[in-house]
């Protein structure tokens, strides 16, 4: 049975998801913090992997003040398709507001990571937590056998955050130090590809069905 435009039109994401596919090839187009908030994005998606939040919405899920989110918009647009769509409001003066719609992309098989939502109740900063996500994506078989220097090279990153950070992970328990590198310990964080499922797709009849 189709569903009628303006009923989904009018739905927010607030369903969350048990995990969340991320794919390999972002690596170095988000920094440590936007890719974790695209984790977050990516947790409310819906069966079409469309989200609609405001910046306040994707603020509350990773516990930050707003305002430090004020280029995620512009930047998130390296990694996915964002459209903006009129909104009606309760207003005496503004008719509508604006929304955004995140078309998470789809799954890159086989190069992609799938992340449980658990991730989320992780007591480090968002700046870690994201790096986190990085050295999941590169890591083969949980492992990086890589020096502070090489690792900072590969991720574009200072090779004093790199030890700070993995210092954070070492006291969380999410890494370890191996003599050449280091080995990644994320448990039931880190879930088998094989539970992971492509987006459904529309046959689109025109140009309006990409606000679904």
């Amino acid at each position: 049975m189709k569903i009628p435009q303006r009923h989904l039109q009018s739905r927010t994401s607030n369903i969350r998801q048990d995990y969340a596919t991320i794919n390999k090839s972002i690596v170095d187009k988000l920094n440590p913090p936007n890719l974790y908030r695209f984790f977050c994005l990516s947790l409310y998606r819906n069966d079409y992997y469309k989200v609609r939040w405001r910046i306040k919405d994707l603020a509350k899920r990773t516990g930050e003040e707003e305002t430090a989110l004020k280029k995620f918009n512009k930047d998130i647009e390296a990694v996915l398709v964002r459209k903006r769509y009129r909104e009606d409001i309760n207003h005496p003066l503004i008719e509508f507001t604006m929304r955004s719609l995140y078309c998470i992309p789809p799954i890159d098989h086989p190069n992609f990571i799938t992340l449980s939502y658990l991730f989320m109740k992780v007591n480090l900063d968002i700046k870690v937590k994201g790096y986190y996500i990085k050295l999941l994506l590169i890591a083969e078989d949980n492992k990086i056998l890589l020096s502070s220097n090489k690792l900072a090279d590969k991720l574009g990153m200072g090779k004093k955050n790199i030890e700070s950070y993995n210092l954070d992970l070492y006291g969380a328990g999410l890494l370890k130090y191996l003599p050449k590198g280091i080995e990644l310990t994320p448990k039931e964080l880190l879930l088998d590809n094989d539970i992971a499922k492509q987006r459904k797709e529309w046959n689109p009849i025109n140009s309006k069905t990409c606000l679904r």
